[in-house]
């Protein structure tokens, strides 16, 4: 098989390729929602990303609206606020300085009850303000007494006293009575012992529980001190409506500087208009900052999932590429002849070993010698007009050379010719491994050579004749002989120190074999003979 790149699976969408989405936190009244159960109901409530966004289309990205921005307008909107009230609390003056002259008079008289009955009423909405704040320190200690019974009791199986001695009574005598092995003998006293433990709980939760009991009558105490302080108020309240009617009568019968005043009252209930609307507008940019929230948390919402969409379209197509790239492997693979390699590798040794022991090497290089001198012979052309022909080629004597750096050369020695000695037989392990593969023996002497070569032509056709799949291939003895080498390599670390002690040797299955291949000598060294 070839190497080519195998399709890989599509990459993982990064978190930070959108920007962080969380539901909106402020409502149209601006109170920030907190608390992890009210975010776990939003996200249940949430809608559909489907419903609004068509994910199949391009999506334009929202920007995300700036809080800054929102948070200046809304503190320009209340120093308009301000300076209204200021204009306001100028007029009203104005108004209080008009109908002071007149303190004598039964609408003075009748203003200054007015006026204590609200600063009356005044003091009571205090009063039940500092009630309602009792109330909530006296609803936070439940809570905490709560939470601390629910914690303790869900780790414990008995909650009563006697219910804890009469379950440690029942087991120690189970513990005298009946036999039972060890370690059913050390749970139950575990058992027992965790139960002892669990008496001082026992009687912490008794004690809270009282506190809460405690706690649940203050809290009807101070409930019905709140109702009680509702009830004034509303009745002090009736008595102030009762009043102001008195006084409106009394303010319609007066007839001087009546303009003045209700000039000044136009005025004023303007300016309470002024203040109302820009209440309605500071109102009015929360709900369009929030609208704006929304709208780009749904659009961060569906980029996100769009890029999942896409994300888990393309990691789709990469395994069906990856798919048809193994499908079409394996074709190639079935169309290949059976065990191509393993008759190569038989061809490769043979011709290996025919070259190396049953050829004459010398006579071999002069006949490639002489069949490239002959070759070389044929290719020559013959020189016309050859400016050189009659001159004759004179040796150069000994005494007509010129020596310029001292004494001259002495004659080269003849080299003496090799005698042709009978090639030295060996076998490398690489070899022996390249025989292990085929199952094949390598020969152990020279005289083996012949039918070693005999050996893997036949087995060459032998492997000719097999159908795919029906004996262990090249590569699959590799895999194996690996297997086995990597299994026996001695652990690093303090394990490999220690070992039976005995006589060494080599064979012992302490040592990995040097070759990944199958070795079938007994000591895995090479064979040499003359």
């Amino acid at each position: 098989m070839t190497d080519e790149t195998i399709p890989t699976t599509a990459p993982s969408v990064p978190d930070s390729a959108v920007d962080d989405v969380s539901p909106p936190e402020n409502d149209a009244n601006g109170a920030a929602a907190n608390g992890k159960n009210k975010d776990n109901k939003r996200e249940k409530e949430l809608v559909p990303i489907e419903e609004l966004y068509d994910l199949s289309k391009p999506i334009k990205k929202i920007d995300r609206p700036s809080k800054d921005e929102q948070n200046a307008a809304i503190a320009a909107i209340d120093e308009e606020i301000d300076a209204l009230r200021e204009e306001r609390n100028v007029i009203q003056k104005k108004i209080d300085e008009s109908m002071g002259k007149q303190k004598n008079t039964p609408i003075g008289r009748e203003r200054d009850v007015l006026n204590k009955l609200k600063n009356r009423k005044g003091l009571m909405i205090e009063q039940k303000r500092q009630i309602r704040a009792r109330l909530e320190i006296v609803k936070h200690k439940a809570d905490q007494l709560i939470g601390q019974q629910k914690n303790a009791r869900s780790s414990m199986k008995f909650t009563n006293l006697a219910d804890i001695e009469k379950e440690i009574t029942k087991l120690q005598r189970r513990q005298e009575t009946c036999s039972m092995t060890l370690s059913e003998e050390k749970k139950l006293i575990k058992d027992i012992e965790a139960l002892q433990a669990s008496k001082r709980t026992a009687e912490e939760l008794k004690t809270k529980q009282g506190d809460l009991d405690t706690i649940k009558d203050d809290r009807k105490a101070i409930q019905a001190d709140l109702t009680a302080k509702d009830k004034e108020i509303d009745s002090i309240q009736k008595e102030i409506d009762a009043q102001s009617k008195i006084l409106k009568d009394l303010v319609d019968k007066q007839s001087s500087q009546r303009g003045t005043v209700e000039d000044l009252v136009k005025q004023r209930d303007a300016i309470k208009g002024k203040i109302d609307d820009k209440f309605k507008e500071k109102n009015n940019l929360r709900i369009e900052f929030r609208d704006k929230t929304n709208d780009w948390f749904h659009n961060q919402r569906a980029i996100k999932a769009q890029r999942q969409m896409q994300y888990e379209e393309e990691k789709k197509r990469r395994e069906e590429e990856k798919a048809a790239w193994l499908k079409k492997k394996e074709e190639e693979e079935l169309a290949k002849t059976p065990y191509e390699e393993e008759m190569a590798l038989c061809e490769y040794l043979a011709d290996y070993l025919t070259k190396t022991y049953l050829t004459d090497s010398q006579a071999e290089e002069a006949k490639k010698a002489k069949e490239a001198q002959e070759k070389a012979k044929a290719e020559v052309v013959a020189v016309k007009d050859d400016p050189f022909a009659g001159f004759k080629a004179v040796s150069k004597k000994a005494e007509d050379e010129v020596n310029y750096f001292g004494k001259g050369k002495g004659k080269k020695k003849p080299k003496a010719k090799k005698s042709s000695k009978a090639p030295t037989f060996s076998i490398s392990l690489d070899l022996f491994d390249q025989f292990g593969l085929v199952s094949l023996n390598p020969p152990t002497s020279l005289d083996g050579v012949a039918a070693s070569v005999d050996e893997l032509k036949a087995k060459k056709q032998w492997y000719s004749e097999q159908p795919r799949g029906s004996v262990p291939t090249a590569r699959d003895i590799r895999k194996a002989n690996a297997e086995a080498a990597a299994k026996a390599q001695p652990k690093v670390g303090k394990t490999a120190s220690k070992g039976k002690k005995g006589n060494f040797s080599i064979s012992n299955e302490d040592f990995a074999p040097l070759g990944t291949g199958a070795i079938t000598s007994g000591t895995g060294e090479n064979f040499i003979s003359k």
